[in-house]
């Protein structure tokens, strides 16, 4: 009973069914009083009877049959590193937490079994480092523990949100491998904070045989998932499916029962209270899993506090029955006793949370950069290997380390608790430029790899007698796309023109983009370079070429061979984009926000994103926007803008540009903003106005493809979303297509900032891009300052199949290896090749890892038409003999695998020659 009293503290009697219950003593304010009344089997009413002096309070109470309830409280240090302390003190503490939890569980020994200690490593990284560190008994202490369940290892490396692409999440899962090699076992990921979890991990846990997914979700500016903890089977595109639990948030027992504490009323009254609460929403199960940590904060030492709790409550009630557990444990016994209860949801659980990287775009980019640039280096090193080239030295030490560095920065904040109260304090500006030293790192990394991979493919290609250029497709499909490749002033002097030939005499398409005093960065439009293969062309210059930009009275209607365009010129934006082909305005003419348009919004202030609403806004347009030139170019014609916006330090700090290509059907949008500091909450839209008849907007996540609002977990994030590689509006006539290589945020159907509504859908078939925001309250960057460049590209197309968009998408962010020979050789007869051929049509290879020993090699392949997909066909060019054997994501052989894909799935080929 909670009883509120005004006054002096005073003796009441309490009467049941005119029975004196006993006396109780009101103190003035709020009061709780556990009234004991026998067991009942069947709902019955009782009249109840409060008196204190003068006054009488009376009424009925409904006594309900009450569940023997059984709570499991599962002890874990959410990792979030940097946010209470410097990465460089944090991550070493989440090593020493292990060997702490080895000395509890040692120190309750003595306890009764429910109450002995127990803890669950929510995150692999500091196992792998701990398996990596300590002493062989140290590590052996450790695998009894985990035997005996009394602690537990769990599969996620950090906790992620959805900026790291598949092949992050794969290489996130390797340490497994160090763990089972260790005796000790995985059975169960968890996830933690996260609103949501990469969709591909879905299959990888498959083959690995871990079967449990718990997520300890955190309502901070985010919905909730379901109305109450909830079990059901996650299944990815393809029918693989896991048991996931939609948990509380992972800190409820301290946030809300105090559990670490040690006032046993004050945590008896929450936990009963919360029981009661739960069984009124219509939980239905006598069992619940709880998390909770050694103290009220993240990364936080483990302790026996709630070990004591524990036991005295156990000593004191029969039910409901408390003990500490791990997480396994819920889900083993859920499973056996209720597995067929559970629905089946097929969907994605995009994340709510990654909106906040939207205040650190710089290095977002670069991040997303170094992603497709590891996928073109890998993929480059595993052709030269089969060609025949020797592996370097530690090669897979490199790669290992580029990985780190982007499951380091991909973890799922940026930093100090008080990044935003104290935006210049000197917690806030290490942690952040720690967390940014990962970006650059994967950066550096990265582009070494490729250039490692370009030194070992050259020495399979001769010189030509005048200086060459050898063009790598590291995708599966034959492709023709930009490349941007740097030619020094010796080949090919300043200011003069490039020609590239083939051995037919075709010639592509090039153009300069930036000059340096020692070379040149050129844009080519190469066709046609074969699947996972390569195509050489000569190097021809002369003519000297023009630079100026071209003065022209009327920029208002532009064509192509595909499109017809209207330009407003004050607005620098696009107002008409009429389709030839598919004879069809692609843009609402009636929308406010046109194509292209630089959309700079203020917030009137932060507590309302807070309270998920959002009314006190502003959102306009550049102040000015004027035409600074135009220019015509064999690949694109550009018109460049210049515009003044208080997002920018100076004047003219905006820049934009409209390229039209001349040769293929495909519009660039460019920007570059010089950023001013501002610790006020802003953001920055660019809009794409789309319309088409009976339009659906899709784009792909880790994994798979969904439609917006449509293919996911009801309550996950619909107002904004991670777009992995394109996003699409398709119809029965066609599609049109957008892709940043840049930016992965987008709203989908209207800018939905604040909207907050579970299971809304797209209002409409407009896309807004989202480049930057700051609206966090904590753990990301309060600003973001200096230069920043973005693009979008976009298409249109009759093919409105998921397999046009992702080899759109891929085809655009997934670079190509190109390497400048010298002249002076004899040359050779090959031009063109497929280091592997015989690729299924409807297949994605999402990423190659070359094997230290240069003999093999690890394929990652996705089905992205729903079809099935014969593998079987793989073949070289050469005679080289090509072994084939289904493993697992950490390389293991799969007993009874198949080289064959179902419909949309995902499947780890290992390759051996």
């Amino acid at each position: 009973a909670r009883i509120i009293h005004f006054g002096e503290t005073e003796v009441a009697q309490l009467f049941i069914d005119n029975k004196l219950h006993g006396e109780v003593k009101l103190e003035n304010g709020y009061n709780y009083l556990r009234i004991n009344l026998p067991a009942i089997k069947k709902e019955k009413k009782l009249n109840y009877k409060l008196v204190m002096g003068e006054y009488i309070d009376q009424g009925k109470i409904t006594l309900s049959p009450v569940k023997k309830w059984r709570v499991n409280f599962v002890q874990h240090s959410h990792t979030d590193i940097g946010y209470t302390r410097a990465q460089t003190e944090i991550l070493g503490e989440h090593m020493r937490y292990i060997d702490y939890a080895l000395d509890y569980c040692d120190l309750t020994d003595s306890y009764p079994d429910e109450a002995k200690f127990r803890w669950t490593c929510e995150a692999t990284w500091p196992v792998n480092e701990f398996i990596r560190s300590r002493p062989a008994d140290q590590i052996e202490r450790l695998r009894k523990r985990v035997e005996e369940g009394r602690i537990e290892i769990t599969a996620m490396y950090f906790n992620f949100n959805e900026l790291p692409d598949e092949q992050t999440l794969a290489a996130s899962l390797h340490p497994l491998k160090n763990i089972k090699e260790a005796d000790l076992a995985v059975k169960v990921a968890m996830q933690n904070d996260v609103n949501g979890i990469g969709w591909c991990l879905n299959d990888y846990y498959k083959d690995l045989d871990i079967r449990y997914l718990n997520m300890g979700t955190h309502g901070h500016r985010a919905l909730i998932c379901f109305d109450k903890p909830t079990l059901f089977w996650w299944e990815s595109p393809s029918g693989n499916r896991m048991l996931a639990y939609r948990g509380e948030h992972y800190m409820i027992g301290n946030t809300v029962y105090k559990i670490h504490e040690t006032d046993f009323d004050l945590f008896e009254q929450k936990i009963l209270s919360y029981l009661i609460d739960l069984d009124k929403k219509g939980y239905k199960y006598d069992l619940i899993s709880l998390q909770h940590s050694g103290f009220r904060t993240d990364n936080s030492p483990p302790s026996t506090h709630a070990s004591d709790m524990i036991k005295e409550w156990n000593e004191k009630y029969e039910w409901p029955k408390l003990k500490t557990a791990t997480a396994t444990d819920f889900f083993e016994e859920m499973e056996a006793k209720y597995s067929d209860d559970f629905q089946t949801i097929r969907g994605a659980w995009p994340d709510w949370w990654t909106d906040g990287f939207g205040a650190s775009a710089r290095e977002v980019a670069t991040t997303r950069l170094s992603q497709t640039q590891l996928l073109a280096s890998m993929s480059g090193l595993t052709m030269a290997n089969l060609m025949g080239s020797k592996m370097p030295d530690r090669m897979d030490e490199r790669i290992y380390w580029a990985n780190d560095a982007l499951l380091f920065y991909t973890e799922h904040t940026v930093g100090f608790s008080e990044s935003v109260r104290a935006p210049f304090h000197k917690y806030t500006m290490e942690q952040r430029a720690l967390k940014e030293s990962f970006a650059w790192e994967a950066a550096r990394r990265s582009n070494l790899l490729g250039e490692e991979a370009l030194g070992m493919l050259q020495e399979h290609t001769e010189r030509e007698k005048d200086p060459s250029i050898i063009f790598y497709n590291t995708l599966n499909w034959k492709r023709s796309g930009l490349v941007t490749t740097y030619i020094d002033h010796q080949l090919v002097p300043k200011d003069s023109k490039l020609t590239l030939i083939d051995e037919n005499g075709m010639v592509l398409l090039s153009q300069a983009v930036e000059s340096r005093s020692d070379g040149t960065y050129w844009s080519i439009w190469v066709s046609d370079i074969p699947a996972f293969g390569y195509r050489k062309f000569i190097i021809k210059s002369g003519e000297k070429r023009d630079q100026k930009k071209e003065e022209v009275s009327d920029l208002s209607q532009l064509e192509n061979d595909w499109y017809k365009i209207l330009i407003d010129p004050e607005r620098g934006v696009i107002t008409s984009l009429f389709d030839k082909e598919l004879n069809e305005e692609l843009l609402d003419q009636n929308a406010r926000w046109k194509l292209g348009e630089f959309i700079y919004e203020i917030l009137g202030n932060r507590r309302q994103m807070e309270e998920f609403y959002l009314n006190d806004f502003t959102r306009e347009a550049p102040e000015s926007i004027w035409i600074d030139g135009f220019e015509e170019g064999e690949i694109w014609n550009t018109v460049y803008f210049k515009g003044n916006t208080e997002a920018a330090i100076t004047d003219g700090g905006l820049d934009i540009e409209i390229r039209i290509y001349n040769k293929v059907k495909r519009i660039d949008l460019a920007y570059a903003l010089l950023k001013k500091s501002v610790i006020e909450p802003e953001g920055i839209y660019i809009s794409f106005p789309f319309k088409l008849d009976d339009g659906v907007l899709l784009f792909d996540v880790q994994g798979g493809e969904i439609r917006a609002g449509i293919d996911q977990i009801p309550g996950s994030t619909n107002d904004w979303n991670v777009v992995q590689n394109y996003a699409r509006l398709s119809s029965e006539k066609g599609q049109i297509l957008l892709v940043s290589s840049e930016i992965p945020m987008m709203q989908f159907g209207a800018i939905n900032t604040g909207r907050y509504q579970a299971g809304a859908k797209p209002v409409g078939t407009h896309i807004y891009g989202w480049p930057m925001n700051n609206y966090w309250t904590t753990n990301f960057n309060p600003e973001q300052h200096g230069g920043i460049e973005w693009v979008y590209s976009l298409s249109s197309s009759t093919n409105n199949s998921q397999h046009e968009a992702t080899r759109f998408g891929w085809g655009n962010r997934v670079p190509f290896l190109a390497r400048v020979l010298p002249g002076g050789g004899k040359g050779d007869k090959t031009w063109q090749r497929s280091i592997i051929d015989g690729w299924p049509e409807n297949t994605l290879l999402v990423s190659a890892v070359p094997d230290p020993n240069g003999k093999s090699a690890i394929l990652c392949i996705r089905e992205i038409a729903g079809q099935r997909a014969d593998l079987g066909s793989l073949k070289t060019d050469s005679n080289t003999k090509l072994n084939l054997q289904q493993v697992n994501v950490l390389g293991e052989n799969i007993e009874g695998g198949s080289l064959h894909l179902n419909p949309l799935e995902v499947k780890f080929i290992k390759v051996s020659w």
